[in-house]
């Protein structure tokens, strides 16, 4: 069995009908392939059932768990898939969110790798879209077939964690906590609503959910960090960026300036 990530010789391909045509797949190494043939021969009889299936099931998995999470925790994941006209839509914060949270990571890998055996041990072997005479090792259509499967598992992650960064952000959009504290004096409350809105109306969902730490919890920059899966160097980052358009509106003349206890809370930066 193959035990270097990147499977050396070959390119992996893409199941049937996805490969991009001006690419077409280089032969495997011959005695991989004949090894392949064997097996496949043997399982056919089989009627792909039995021990030799578990074990092959067995062994895909494992493959597949340890590239697909190796290239998940260094960040390569997004380049490795578009090397392979595999489109994943990433943000940085995303993967930087997958770096450095081994659950989340395994959360994502664990449903990529289960549908990519499952997809191509019941449906790929058995109807002939992977058979060693199209050129390609078995390991190598099934990495291609878990680079599809990691797209797919990695937009139903990321769907429920955008939705949980605005969900952290909540606080901050709700028009009570607008009010400034230990202020009731209509007007003053009237302008510091709009001035954070006006502020945080094009702020991307990392960003309202930074402030939303900041405001509900008054969390440190390493706390925030560690609950958003990034560093605190870029929660510090993203609070600089801000404070700087903030500015920058206050110099157009678009917003008023905050001033004393109308300013809002301010995360440390421990």
């Amino acid at each position: 069995m193959q035990d270097r990530i990147d499977g050396s010789d070959e390119s992996p391909e893409a199941p049937a009908g996805r490969r991009s045509a001006a690419r077409p797949p280089r032969r495997g190494n011959p005695e991989k392939l004949a090894a392949d043939r064997a097996l496949y021969e043997r399982l056919q009889q089989l009627d792909f059932a039995g021990r030799e299936m578990d074990l092959l099931r067995e062994d895909l998995w494992l493959y597949g768990w340890k590239c697909l999470s190796a290239w998940t925790k260094d960040g390569t994941i997004i380049e490795k898939c578009g090397e392979r006209d595999i489109v994943v839509l990433a943000r940085w914060f995303e993967v930087e969110a997958l770096k450095r949270r081994g659950e989340l990571r395994d959360e994502v890998v664990h449903a990529a790798v289960e549908y990519a055996v499952r997809t191509f041990t019941e449906e790929y072997l058995r109807d002939g879209r992977w058979n060693p005479d199209k050129g390609a090792t078995m390991r190598t259509y099934f990495l291609g077939t878990c680079m599809y499967a990691f797209r797919d598992a990695f937009r139903n992650w990321a769907g429920r964690y955008r939705r949980s960064l605005f969900s952290a952000a909540d606080p901050l959009v709700q028009a009570e906590l607008y009010a400034p504290y230990g202020y009731y004096d209509s007007y003053d409350t009237t302008v510091f609503r709009e001035t954070i809105r006006r502020i945080m109306e094009n702020a991307g969902p990392e960003i309202r959910a930074i402030c939303g730490c900041i405001w509900e919890a008054k969390m440190t920059h390493k706390e925030i960090g560690d609950e958003l899966g990034i560093s605190s160097r870029a929660v510090e980052g993203h609070m600089r960026r801000l404070r700087a358009r903030a500015k920058l509106m206050v110099a157009k003349g678009e917003i008023e300036p905050l001033y004393g206890r109308n300013s809002a809370p301010k995360a440390g930066v421990r």
